[in-house]
């Protein structure tokens, strides 16, 4: 005699279970489309605007950077050709007082031009000498000069001032000068001082209309300046006096200005 069972029912009850279980381990719609984007935004992220968070840094004028030499820097302007040193002008010394011509001039003079840097030159003046003589005897010197170059400067320092000289006096032959070398080369000469110097020799408000080169040794982002160019503001800022290329020690100059700027001063003056 056989014996009766369920199996039908058993079957059925098991894949019911079975149906259930998978249920409920399969995710939802929503958590389908959830996770598809958090995978999307892991791979991809979101691009967002870019901003300039330092808008003074860009906004930050360059400036131009040069040396000024003599016959105390021997031939430095032959090294300067070999070694391409990144200066974009050299001032070299021409004359002092009314007969002395620096000895390295004429080959600093020439070396300048052939290496494409914007040259200029400086008259070192003697309170003592003819201020019409020192004039002549600058601009003899510097007979070839271009309408590229620098303007003639200048040189006002102590160890040009006899100081048994009144100030007045002083003022009244320097300003002679200036206007002699404005005249006969038509470009308007730069005025090279320290602050000392400036504020006691130079308070007249006629040397304000010249430009400024200013010596001064200042760890800051400005030259300190003489009263009476407070408001007009510098050309050339010498900012050190110990820059060296290779052995060579020189004076540090920056000009106020990016290069287009300087170019466009040398054009005005």
């Amino acid at each position: 005699m056989k014996t009766q069972t369920n199996a039908p029912y058993i079957l059925l009850l098991h894949s019911l279970l079975l149906s259930m279980f998978l249920a409920c381990q399969a995710p939802t719609t929503e958590e389908v489309v959830e996770e598809k984007q958090t995978t999307q935004n892991t791979q991809l992220p979101e691009k967002k605007e870019q901003t300039d968070t330092n808008k003074q840094e860009v906004d930050a004028k360059p400036f131009v950077y040069g040396i000024d030499i003599s016959k105390f820097q021997g031939d430095e302007m032959t090294f300067i050709k070999q070694k391409a040193d990144s200066i974009a002008f050299v001032i070299s010394k021409a004359s002092e007082g009314i007969t002395y011509v620096d000895p390295k001039f004429q080959q600093n003079w020439a070396l300048i031009a052939e290496n494409n840097l914007i040259r200029g030159s400086y008259h070192f003046y003697r309170t003592r000498d003819e201020p019409v003589a020192q004039a002549n005897h600058y601009l003899k010197t510097i007979a070839d000069l271009k309408s590229n170059d620098f303007p003639p400067i200048i040189d006002f320092e102590s160890g040009g001032i006899d100081t048994t000289q009144s100030v007045e006096q002083i003022q009244r032959d320097l300003l002679t000068c200036l206007k002699t070398i404005e005249k006969k080369s038509a470009r308007k000469p730069i005025i090279y001082c320290n602050v000392s110097d400036g504020n006691k020799y130079l308070n007249n408000k006629a040397f304000a209309d010249y430009p400024l080169w200013i010596a001064s040794y200042v760890q800051k982002d400005q030259p300190n300046l003489p009263k009476n160019w407070k408001s007009k503001g510098w050309a050339i800022w010498q900012k050190l006096d110990h820059y060296s290329i290779g052995e060579t020690k020189n004076d540090f100059d920056v000009f106020n200005g990016n290069l287009q700027e300087l170019k466009a001063f040398i054009e005005q003056h």
